[in-house]
């Protein structure tokens, strides 16, 4: 039978079948992190309450990756589906994996066997494994034995059992190091853990706050029988400002797409900003600007304005969420799920987007660049100050050395502890550089634990900050003692009470 079918007509049909070569081209968008979470995707989808990555070390060298979940499982059909390639999911709805290509794309990226043992609740043990370069048609699945299935299923796993559960397995490891040097190796973890943590607990954060999962790395060594210690994924969350940057926001700006408004919920954040979450992974902080798309609690895209408007230095304190979820027609992604693009139809949409009060998207971006003008001009109006010397904490020495400038020629400030003759709590003495303060308030302040030199951090930070401008030149005037005195009675005041708390 042959059909017509635009302009020719076609006369037969052919049953091609893809290359074996297919197996090694999944994957090429995925760097090793965002390979892990694709596979965390599919433990949260399975409802696993917790999730751990390990790296298995022998003889020196990274063995394998292991991502273990205690979720419901897979029974035979379900596992068969599973390593199925280009099997979409049957119903994708409130699920984090879309295509039924992530377990696939993600291992492939990175390994060149996949493994997958799982067991379902009261159901037997599953095994199954796909080798990315094996011989046939490339297509075959290796069916493992049950009992070894069951028996590594059933290991020790720390802080959680796998009743039902799977394991997702990587051997034939690539971009892995090949030097049997125990600190080349060492290193390499340690830095592949620390990008782990970081992606995780971003692209996470939100399902990591509502403690729907936990998320967890380890390093076993194969040769010892043991694992070491367990580092569980913090949440960091790129909205997680103490005070917003301008008042009023956020602010919610619909923009209308077809029959729908897409809500964008609009931050500013404040400036001048040293918080981790603001900063996110250490790299040029302008990077991640722009809009973070969401779907289903999921964070898919950290920044980039989308093609709405350019990238620049005036818009860093700018970030706006999108839940995509109810508007997937409005956004394509990839099969790594390290990109979404928005359609046109929504990008014009977004640009006169605005809020119930009538703040468009334009007016959004001024407000925001307005905000990091004016925290630029506090930031270049602060004057030079007398540096921090011996008794200041070196992370606090650290910290006022990044924000502010040091006067060139004078001496350091010494924060020491001393017995004073009466019960003040600080003298000054601005010919030898020394703040001191009374140790009859030591023990009390430090609640009976053992100080040092740099102890209560806290605490001298604020007193550096508060009388450091009477340290410098040489004039003591009228307005520094009266200042002086009066800080002293505060000051003491506050010492007496500590100092009656403890010993009372």
């Amino acid at each position: 039978m042959t059909e017509d079918r635009g302009d020719f007509r076609a006369v037969g049909t052919l049953r091609i079948p893809p290359d074996p070569g297919i197996l090694k081209a999944l994957g090429l968008n995925h760097a090793f992190e965002s390979a892990i979470a694709d596979l965390v995707d599919n433990s949260i989808d399975a409802e696993a309450r917790h999730v751990l990555v390990r790296f298995v070390l022998r003889n020196g060298l990274v063995e394998r990756v292991l991502v273990v979940d205690d979720g419901h499982g897979m029974t035979s059909d379900e596992i068969n589906a599973a390593m199925q390639l280009g099997r979409p999911k049957e119903n994708s709805a409130g699920k984090l994996g879309h295509f039924g290509m992530g377990l696939k794309s993600a291992s492939f990226s990175q390994a060149s066997v996949l493994t997958v043992l799982s067991r379902s609740d009261g159901g037997p043990a599953q095994g199954r494994r796909l080798v990315r370069e094996g011989g046939g048609s490339g297509f075959e699945c290796d069916v493992l034995a049950e009992e070894q299935v069951g028996a590594a299923l059933s290991a020790n796993w720390p802080g959680f059992r796998i009743d039902h559960g799977t394991i997702v397995r990587w051997d034939g490891l690539r971009g892995f190091p090949a030097s049997t040097d125990l600190s080349v190796t060492a290193a390499f973890v340690e830095n592949k853990q620390n990008e782990l943590r970081h992606h995780l607990g971003l692209m996470f954060h939100r399902l990591l706050e509502k403690n729907k999962v936990a998320i967890a790395i380890d390093v076993f060594d194969a040769d010892l029988g043991e694992s070491g210690l367990v580092f569980g994924i913090e949440p960091i969350n790129p909205f997680a400002y103490i005070q917003t940057g301008v008042r009023g926001y956020p602010k919610t700006l619909w923009a209308s797409y077809g029959n729908k408004k897409i809500p964008l919920e609009c931050h500013i954040w404040p400036g001048g900003s040293d918080s981790q979450y603001f900063k996110l992974f250490g790299a040029p902080v302008d990077r991640f600007q722009g809009f973070y798309l969401y779907r289903n609690d999921r964070l898919l895209s950290a920044g980039s304005w989308g093609g709405v408007v350019g990238e620049s230095k005036r818009r860093r304190l700018a970030r706006a969420s999108i839940d995509i979820e109810d508007h997937l027609d409005a956004f394509s992604m990839s099969v790594e799920k390290t990109g979404v693009r928005m359609v046109a139809d929504l990008v014009r949409a977004i640009e006169v987007a605005a809020s119930d009060d009538g703040t468009t998207f334009q007016e959004y971006l001024a407000v925001a660049e307005e905000a990091f003008k004016e925290a630029n001009k506090r930031v270049q109006k602060r004057r030079p100050i007398v540096p921090p010397g011996p008794g200041v904490h070196p992370r606090v020495k650290k910290a006022i050395a990044k924000e502010l400038d040091f006067l060139q020629g004078e001496e350091s400030v010494e924060i020491r502890w001393t017995r004073l003759p009466e019960d003040d709590f600080v003298e000054i003495d601005r010919d030898q550089r020394i703040l001191w303060l009374n140790s009859k308030y030591r023990p009390a302040i430090l609640k009976g634990v053992h100080g040092g030199m740099n102890d209560v951090p806290l605490i001298k930070a604020l007193l550096f900050l508060l009388y450091e401008d009477i340290f410098r030149g040489t004039a003591f005037g009228a307005r520094d003692k009266d200042n002086a005195a009066m800080w002293q009675q505060i000051l003491t005041a506050a010492a007496q009470a500590e100092y009656n708390e403890f010993y009372e």
